[in-house]
C-alpha cells in the first residue's frame, strides 16, 4: 500500500486497501521525478544539470540496493535500450 499525504493517520476510522501494480508504482515514482525537475527548471536549473544529476542519483541508489556488478550488468544493456527507443518520449509508458 502506498502512503496517501490526504489520509489523516491516527484515525480509528478503517482504511480500504487497494491493489498497486508495479506499472501504478512506477507511474507514481516518474510523477515525483517529472515534479522534481519542474521545479529545479523553476529556479533556474537547466534540465541537463537535473538530469546528470538524477542520474548520478539513481546509480548510487542501485549501487547501493544491488552492488556494482548487477549495476555494471544494467548499463551493459543501456546504450541498446536507448538505441531502440526505451527512453524517447513517443515510448515512454511508465
Amino acid at each position: 500500500m502506498i502512503k496517501d499525504q490526504f489520509t489523516p493517520s491516527g484515525l480509528d476510522e478503517e482504511v480500504e486497501e487497494i491493489e498497486v501494480t508495479d506499472a501504478d508504482i512506477r507511474r507514481l515514482a516518474l510523477g515525483f521525478i517529472q515534479e522534481a525537475f519542474e521545479e529545479g527548471m523553476s529556479h533556474g536549473l537547466d534540465s541537463a544539470a537535473l538530469s546528470h544529476a538524477a542520474l548520478f542519483t539513481a546509480m548510487m541508489d542501485l549501487v547501493t540496493q544491488f552492488g556494482e556488478e548487477a549495476v555494471t550488468k544494467f548499463a551493459e544493456e543501456l546504450p541498446m535500450r536507448v538505441q531502440r527507443g526505451d527512453y524517447s518520449i513517443e515510448r515512454c509508458v511508465h
